[in-house]
């Protein structure tokens, strides 16, 4: 050790001077962030005449992350998280400010949109939202949640003050480790040094007695011993929360953030895009949907036959045929019907950019399992029926909800079942199902009864035709309208029977009805495209 030369003098310095970094970093943390494990920056005062404050989607959205928002006004504040498409639609062109970078001092902002400020509070979306007098928090944990802040003062009365917080479970302990840790290379880098430059001296021959600790045992008897070693894949986490939480410390701190966060952020697919509806958002749908079924079907019932509350519950397809189901109640003084139930079973969706959005459900009614379109026009609108049909075979499984193929996917299977219900000719493009069949048989008996002297069938498209990826290829609802017309026998009077004469059209012999055909297509991957289910539902004809 005597003999250590320069060249391990130096490199003895260098590992002495990191040491000191070390120590001292880990001092600055400390004292910055607190037993609590975190860090807020300076509060900034914003939106003096009252504007809702709203952050950037991505706005500190980095792996191993939970920040916390914390926010005041003078009248009370109010604070909502939810999905930035959520948060897109909901806010429009409206007057706002949008926070784009957090520094050690406050925020970075600016003004956007033109039209009236909208009031958050109002809106019942949130996926996480509070309000009160005083300092309102509200936490995130940027891991799992592609989700950004909105912040109103309560009555319009500005300003608002936010400040940001970063937490990571064990900084503090991580930065004393870190402190204890560069002081005990310190000192030990020290004293080989000094030693290094002392020569040996002869003293008397002292009696043997235990050694006085040096400096370095002294220093480390106050860093504290690890706890047991933690598995290979949850240190590594560790290890990178507590690297990260470093970095941002520093940047609030008064670093250039940009210049030292890893690029882990958030993934923007998830933060640009939403899946429509997940599995468990079904219970929920079908509440309120349930809610509003049971209204309409009680409005609709006998004497009042009201149709207005139809159009808070379906569209398209499903609500024309609950119109003319009350009519032909009103017009035959008949029309009672029960509240059907559903029981939701999965849910078909894609993923979307904005408003409106649509998904398939599957669910039970009853014994039968049936697929239905729900179509949602904005974040604040209820979710409404538009297409349905029960099934005769079995649905395949999901899958991952991704990017929405093409609407043409299902163009040569519409066109298969459309010939099949125009002809009764079957062929290789599609498999037909049960329901189909059995329509098909009974449209070709009653117009070979012995009064008509034929019929024939047209059909074309009803306005919808949505398809969606699965596990294994693509599933389809598709809609068509089917007219019949029946020619009666020049010889014969042939009409409608009561009660069809009151609602069904007939003109000189030629009777005519029409039915809105829904069908759910499978399109495998690999095989043929199968038709699992179609329903018929009677609407006016033209």
């Amino acid at each position: 050790m005597w003999g250590l030369g320069s060249a391990g003098r130096g490199a003895l310095a260098i590992v002495a001077l990191l040491a000191l970094l070390l120590l001292a970093s880990g001092a600055a943390v400390a004292a910055f962030v607190g037993s609590d494990d975190t860090v807020f920056n300076r509060p900034a005062e914003l939106g003096q005449d009252g504007r809702p404050v709203l952050t950037a989607p991505d706005l500190l959205a980095y792996e191993g992350v939970t920040v916390t928002l914390r926010a005041s006004a003078p009248e009370g504040v109010f604070i909502g998280t939810a999905h930035p498409v959520d948060v897109a639609d909901f806010v429009g062109d409206s007057s706002r400010i949008r926070l784009t970078r957090v520094t050690r001092t406050g925020v970075e902002a600016e003004d956007v949109g033109s039209s009236a400020a909208v009031e958050p509070a109002s809106a019942d979306f949130w996926t996480a939202s509070m309000s009160g007098p005083g300092v309102e928090e509200l936490t995130l944990n940027r891991d799992s949640s592609a989700a950004q802040w909105v912040i109103a003062p309560l009555s319009g009365v500005g300003p608002t003050t936010v400040s940001f917080g970063i937490t990571v479970p064990g900084l503090f302990r991580g930065a004393l480790i870190a402190l204890g840790t560069g002081a005990l290379v310190l000192v030990i880098s020290v004293e080989l040094l000094l030693r290094s430059r002392r020569r040996p001296r002869r003293t008397r021959r002292q009696p043997p007695g235990p050694p006085a600790p040096s400096a370095a045992e002294r220093i480390a008897a106050y860093v504290p011993e690890p706890d047991v070693a933690p598995p290979a894949t949850e240190g590594k986490h560790k290890a990178r929360r507590v690297a990260l939480a470093f970095v941002l410390t520093l940047s609030l701190a008064g670093c250039d953030y940009e210049d030292l966060l890893p690029a882990q952020r958030q993934s923007s697919e998830l933060a640009t895009t939403k899946v429509a509806l997940t599995r468990a958002e079904l219970p929920a749908l079908f509440e309120s949907y349930g809610e509003r079924l049971r209204t309409a079907v009680e409005a609709a019932r006998p004497p009042r036959y009201r149709e207005d509350e139809w159009h808070l519950v379906d569209r398209g397809p499903a609500l024309e045929s609950d119109l003319f189901g009350t009519k032909v109640g009103k017009l035959t003084r008949l029309g009672r019907r029960s509240v059907p139930t559903y029981e939701g079973l999965e849910a078909f969706s894609g993923r979307f950019d904005s408003y409106p959005m649509w998904s398939l459900v599957s669910s039970k009614m009853g014994r039968q399992t049936r697929v239905d379109l729900f179509a949602k026009d904005s974040v604040s609108a209820p979710w409404l029926r538009e297409a349905g049909s029960t099934l005769s075979r079995d649905l395949p499984s999901p899958g991952r909800p991704s990017r929405l193929p093409d609407a043409d996917e299902a163009a040569a299977a519409t066109a298969a079942w459309r010939d099949y219900l125009r002809t009764g000719d079957r062929d290789d493009r599609l498999t037909i199902d049960q329901d189909s069949k059995a329509w098909r048989e009974n449209i070709a008996d009653l117009g070979g009864r012995a009064m008509f002297s034929g019929y024939t069938v047209t059909v074309a498209p009803a306005g919808v035709s949505r398809v969606v990826g699965v596990a294994d290829g693509e599933l389809a609802v598709v809609a068509l309208r089917v007219t019949t017309r029946l020619d009666g026998r020049r010889d014969l009077m042939v009409r409608w029977a009561p009660p069809y004469g009151k609602y069904r059209a007939e003109k000189r012999g030629v009777l005519s009805f029409a039915d809105i055909a829904v069908g759910v297509i499978h399109l495998p991957s690999k095989g043929s495209p199968t038709l699992l289910g179609a329903t018929f539902s009677e609407v006016a004809a033209p």
